[in-house]
């Protein structure tokens, strides 16, 4: 098979600090080769070092880096760009970031046609064959549509037909499904694999989950530290992985068929503390029976909301209901998972049940009490038992305020008498050291950030905790140990929890039982592993075969 790039030695090197050190490895054409890693590992520096585009202080060597037989290493920004899109394209990690909020989605599409193509007489029609390739719906409407107009799928899709448009011979995706519900996720590397049949073309595939790419690539990359640590086909690589990272990332993710205790971390591979303990069927039993003999903590009855949708003053109003009349109970200790496409009521559900947003119909009861939120009492009450853990722990922070301030700021809110001594009990029970009271967010790993912002909802000591994608943004590692904490934390504190994902493995591990929601109805309610082994209906088994 004819190699289409080569890289020997190649190190990558920012100020004094060298990033990326002598890396070795190729890519044969009509081949997807894998990089995995953490964040920081390298991965987007040498994906970005085949493109041109690191930064203007970065140094690159290497013995050789060659694209199609000609060298890398030589060519000035006016062959950069030629390259750029017309032989190398690249699918980007964040659709929303990457495109062009205030211009439609054709015009952008467009654009790469004209700068590489300028003398194409017919671009309009060649921008929607290319959405029609992608299988983007109603390719006319997408085509004057803005981003926020489309959903998340149709987003990355658009930034695959840019990235295909011109028929490069590699296409780089770097970490292309990350932010996308596991169906579409599904459907977005399904597509990838149909393009690259059709196309012809070699694909770089970046990704922190070596679990995502197992039926996706050939050859797996596993980087640490800007080194390579292992390479191997992928059936070798699973079957037999060498090195104890490799090991780790590999048992990182919640495991489909036994449901352990605790999820095995890096950490625990590298101290040799590798032994599984399972939660038998018995245990399990045993355990429900005593959760659901208690009265329920929270209550929802015929919970629902509706918009009042009017573009102009003369239309008529029209509602439109987002989270159908639904019916469910939290029970204390016990964790309720939530889990469906993007647009089925989730994150609307999450904020009816804490009054963020006040529902249109029906009650929420906790503790027996019926929530309201007309006094400033109540609401502060409610906000004390009901915390939330958001998303992105970065965005969830003040970039101007410290850890230690932060967590002050809320005991001060609910008039605790021992802050200082709060402070430092909530650093020890999130596994943070004291000393990073006085650190800012940015200087902050992404798992000690979510610590932080796991801190600040158990400051006021709640009852439930809302989790909404609470470790959707972290690496596969770093998701194992938030885990881990989270069910620690709820054993040792008797909290509840209402975990919302779209990573069915990770829901299934972490609840008790799991309330599916599409398009804002009730699919279904069911004991996690039931639901796992027997689904009710065709759009659970969906999901469930969606896990990859």
């Amino acid at each position: 098979m004819k190699k289409l790039f080569v890289a020997s030695n190649l190190s990558i090197q920012i100020g004094n600090q060298i990033l990326v050190d002598g890396l070795d490895f190729s890519i044969d054409e009509n081949e997807t080769l894998a990089v995995v890693g953490e964040s920081g590992s390298g991965k987007s520096l040498t994906a970005l070092s085949l493109l041109g585009l690191l930064p203007p202080l970065a140094i690159v060597k290497a013995d050789q880096l060659c694209f199609d037989q000609q060298s890398l290493l030589e060519l000035d920004q006016r062959k950069w760009s030629q390259l750029r899109g017309q032989q190398i394209g690249m699918v980007f990690q964040e659709p929303q970031s990457s495109l062009n909020p205030t211009m439609r989605c054709g015009h952008q599409v467009a654009e790469v046609v004209k700068r590489h193509f300028p003398s194409e007489k017919n671009i309009k029609l060649k921008v929607l064959n290319t959405f029609e390739k992608v299988l983007l719906p109603q390719v006319n409407r997408i085509y004057t549509a803005y981003p926020h107009e489309l959903s998340g799928g149709q987003k990355q899709r658009v930034m695959i037909a840019m990235a295909l448009i011109c028929e490069p011979k590699l296409l780089i995706c770097d970490e292309p499904t990350t932010a996308l519900d596991v169906t579409v996720q599904k459907e977005i590397l399904t597509l990838l694999q149909n393009l690259q049949v059709e196309n012809k073309m070699s694909i770089l595939f970046i990704s922190h989950d070596l679990g995502l790419v197992k039926s996706f690539a050939d050859t797996v990359l596993v980087m640490r530290r800007g080194k390579i640590i292992e390479q191997a086909k992928i059936k070798a690589l699973f079957d037999n992985p060498k090195n104890d990272y490799t090991k780790g990332l590999l048992q990182a993710r919640p495991p489909l068929n036994i449901r352990p205790k605790r999820l095995i971390t890096l950490v625990d591979y590298e101290q040799r503390n590798t032994r599984i303990e399972e939660e038998t069927q018995e245990e399990r039993s045993q355990r429900h029976q005593a959760l659901y003999k208690q009265k329920p903590l929270l209550t929802a009855r015929n919970l629902s909301k509706s918009y009042t949708a009017k573009q102009f003053f003369w239309e008529k109003k029209t509602s439109l209901e987002v989270l159908a009349p639904l019916d469910f109970e939290i029970y204390p200790g016990e964790t309720l998972g939530l889990v469906g496409e993007s647009g089925s009521g989730k994150s609307t559900l999450a904020r009816c049940l804490s009054f963020l947003t006040t529902p249109t119909t029906g009650s929420v009861f906790f503790e027996g009490e019926a929530l309201s939120i007309n006094s400033a009492a109540a609401q502060n009450k409610l906000r004390k038992n009901i915390q939330y853990i958001f998303q992105d722990p970065f965005a969830a922070l003040h970039p101007k305020i410290t850890i230690g301030n932060m967590l002050t700021e809320v005991l001060q809110q609910y008039d605790h008498p021992a802050i200082e001594e709060r402070i430092d009990e909530l650093l020890n029970q999130v596994g943070l050291t004291l000393d990073m009271k006085k650190r800012y967010p940015h200087q902050l790993s992404g798992g000690q950030r979510q610590r932080a912002v796991i801190a600040r909802a158990l400051a006021p000591s709640p009852k439930l905790i809302i989790c909404d994608e609470a470790v959707a943004a972290l690496d596969i590692s770093v998701q194992a140990q938030v885990l881990n904490l989270l069910n620690d934390l709820k054993n040792k504190l008797g909290l509840s929890y209402l975990f919302i994902s779209h990573d069915m493995a990770v829901v299934r591990y972490m609840s008790d039982r799991i309330l599916v929601l599409n398009q804002g109805q009730k699919e279904t309610l069911q004991d996690a592993d039931v639901l796992y082994k027997h689904p009710e209906t065709p759009y659970t088994s969906k999901l469930i075969e969606a896990i990859l």
